[in-house]
Order: C-alpha cells, then sequence, then structure tokens
C-alpha cells in the first residue's frame, strides 16, 4: 500500500534527510541467520527509585522468568522507572536488573516516565546500554553480526517546547523535538527500531530518518522482519481514538494522532510487528493494509506473512498498575484479538520467516517465579 496523500511530504522529508546524511548507509547485512532463535519484549516496570518491587513482587519474577527463556536478546517497550528525574533512576535499574543484562543485550525504547525531567538521565543509560553493556553481553561476535545506529542523525532539534525553532523543526519531526534517543538495530535476520515516542505529544522520532531506516531494511534481502518498539500505542483496548473533548484538540490521550503520523509508512515498508506499552495489560490487534475487521472468537491460530497486514502488540505488564477498562466503540476494538490484564512478559521465536509468538503471564516473586501460557500465535510465509 502506498502512503496516499503524505506521499509528497514523504518524498520531501526523504530527500531532506538524504541530503543530510548521504554517508549513513549501512553496511551490508551479512547473510541471513540459519539458526532459530528468540528474543522476549516486556515494559512499564515503572520503578520506584527506592525500591525493587514497590509492592508488586512480579517485578523481580520477571527478569527470572525473562532468562529460563533463554532469548538471544529483549526489548523494552519504555517506562523503565517510575520518576526518571530521580537521581540515580537508572542507576537503580541497573541493579535490579544486572543478572539479566549481564546475559542478554537489553534494547529499550523511552517512555514517558522516561521522558520530561528524566530525559538525560535515560539517555545516558541508554548509550551505556548499547554501547558498553549490549556488546559484553553478546560476545566477541557482536561487531560482526549487530549493527546499531544510534546518535548517527547530523541534523540538531530543537530539545525544549520554548524554544523558537520548534515551528521551523516541525517540518522534520513530528513535536518539534528531540534528544536523539531513537535508534535503529540490525540483528541477525531482523531490522528493530527504536522509536522516542513518550506520548502523542511527544513524537520526537524524525520521519525523514524513520522513512530512510525503513526504506534500506525493506531493501536489504537479509531483513526479513521489521520490529518497532514504541511506547505510545497505535491500537489500544484501554484508550480511545480521539480527544475526548472536541473542543479541546490537544487536551487529554488518545491514539488516533499517532497512528496518522506513522501507520501509512509502517504499510508502505511491511512492518511485521509494532510492540508498544503505556498500557498496563497485553493488548494484541491485527490490522491488514485495506482496514478489514478482524476480530474473531477464537482469534485465529496463524497469521499469513504476505505483507498485508500489521500485528501491534501492546506489552505493558512489567510491574505498573494493570489497566481493566474497554473501549468497545473506538475503532480499535474491531481488530482485536486477544487481551490479559495480568503481569507478562511476550517471547518471539524466530525460524527464517516464520514466526512464534507465545506471552507468558508470570506470577511470584524473585524467590519462587512461575509463568504460564496465555496466548500463541504464529506468522508465516
Amino acid at each position: 500500500m502506498g502512503i496516499g496523500s503524505g506521499g509528497a511530504r514523504a518524498v520531501v522529508r526523504v530527500a531532506v534527510f538524504a541530503m543530510a546524511v548521504a554517508a549513513m548507509a549501512l553496511p551490508a547485512s551479512s547473510a541471513v541467520a540459519a539458526e532459530p532463535y528468540s528474543f522476549v519484549v516486556f515494559g512499564d516496570n515503572q520503578f520506584a527509585t527506592a525500591s525493587p518491587t514497590s509492592g508488586v513482587p512480579e517485578r523481580m519474577a520477571l527478569p527470572k522468568v525473562v532468562l529460563a527463556l533463554q532469548p538471544a536478546f529483549v526489548l523494552h517497550t519504555g517506562d523503565l522507572m517510575d520518576h526518571g528525574y530521580d537521581e540515580g533512576a537508572y542507576e537503580r535499574f541497573a541493579e535490579y536488573y544486572q543478572d539479566m543484562l549481564a546475559a542478554v543485550p537489553f534494547f529499550p525504547t523511552m517512555g514517558n516516565h522516561d521522558a520530561g525531567k528524566g530525559i538525560h538521565n535515560y539517555a545516558a543509560f541508554l548509550e551505556k546500554q548499547l554501547r558498553e553493556r549490549n556488546p559484553s553481553a553478546w560476545g566477541p561476535t557482536w561487531d560482526r553480526e549487530v549493527v546499531v545506529r544510534f546518535r548517527d542523525d547530523p541534523t540538531e532539534y530543537p530539545t525544549s517546547f520554548q524554544d523558537p525553532g520548534v515551528a521551523a523543526a516541525r517540518r522534520l519531526v513530528p513535536s518539534g523535538v528531540s534528544f536523539k534517543t531513537y535508534y535503529s538495530a540490525r540483528i541477525r535476520n531482523l531490522c528493530l527500531i527504536s522509536f522516542e515516542q513518550g506520548t502523542r505529544w511527544w513524537a520526537n522520532t524524525p520521519l525523514g530518518w524513520l522513512e530512510e531506516t525503513l526504506r534500506q531494511a525493506q531493501a536489504d534481502p537479509a531483513v526479513e522482519h521489521i520490529v518497532v518498539i514504541m511506547h505510545h500505542p497505535m491500537y489500544s483496548s484501554t484508550m480511545r481514538d480521539d480527544p475526548p473533548d472536541p473542543a479541546k484538540p490537544a487536551g487529554g490521550e488518545c491514539i488516533r494522532p499517532v497512528r496518522r503520523l506513522y501507520e501509512d509508512l509502517f504499510r508502505t515498508y511491511d512492518v511485521t510487528l509494532v510492540f508498544s506499552g503505556h498500557a498496563h495489560l497485553y493488548d494484541r490487534f491485527y490490522v491488514p493494509d485495506d482496514d478489514r475487521p478482524t476480530r474473531a472468537d477464537p482469534p485465529p491460530v496463524s497469521y499469513p506473512h504476505d505483507g498485508r497486514g500489521i500485528h501491534y502488540v501492546v506489552t505493558g505488564g512489567g510491574g505498573g498498575p494493570l489497566n481493566r477498562g474497554t473501549w468497545r466503540e473506538e475503532s480499535s476494538w474491531a481488530f482485536s484479538q486477544r487481551r490479559l490484564c495480568a503481569y507478562h512478559v511476550t517471547e518471539v521465536q524466530v525460524d527464517g520467516r516464520a514466526l512464534r509468538v507465545r506471552v507468558h503471564q508470570v506470577e511470584g516473586s524473585a524467590d519462587a517465579p512461575r509463568h504460564s501460557l496465555f496466548d500463541e500465535f504464529t506468522i508465516v510465509p
């Protein structure tokens, strides 16, 4: 599916970005990985700086479950800490999850609790994670097997909404500001794209950078899956489509503004999976390019990997207060497949072009972690 009426604007964005980063092309990917592997996704731990559990022992059961699943790497959908602005907040995260971070590469995305006054703390944590901890956890083949693009965008963006350059910057980045915590990683036969998207107001990922990254991934014959992690969901059973008060379009959380920014790009470049958090539950949707409703009871156990639909998975069950409400009258409901209001992790098993997604409910504590299978589906060629 083409990018429709936004096509001309998209071409301008890509042209402007390409001129600024003519030398940023990625090295050719290595041959597609023949050996199956897996990765795990979770988010919204929202740790208190002073406590690893804050009354939710599942927060510390979770990394034990992750390690038991033996993934090649871990993705995080944002809100690592509750108060990212606290001094030492991310040092506490690294301490709480030290065993997992030492054993498995960890790729986070920025959440709204990581942004605001805490963004510089998060950015410092992210840089150390990508440049130091991840290579150490992966081992000596990191430089040959993983390509990370982080802070490679030479464009300077405002970092404050009070900056007089914000209005002009909105032709490049929707919010007009960016702290450059977005990045991409080529891992085996997968391209990961991590956004800087805390809320609908903080759409801080430059569209030119995003489209160029998607274009390169789609053109690379060794990339068989494009996976996006972004904190704010584009589909959700717990959030409204539009602002609750039409007279105040800038007020209230909602998902359609985020969907308008990115969905056409995701469809154009055949994104396979989009993982989000922000809503504290497991909530998955299958949205075909023709917007045909897909809700069924029970949902399918297998979906085609044909570039004609995208799986949107909210996996925000890392420890924050659970969300239980449902907006059945909103457009997301037509594409809803399954949901679970419980602490959980999402596991993705990769075997060439075939994917098996398994959702594990997490219970117990660090001393007695338990997990049970709640949902499972495949995406097959």
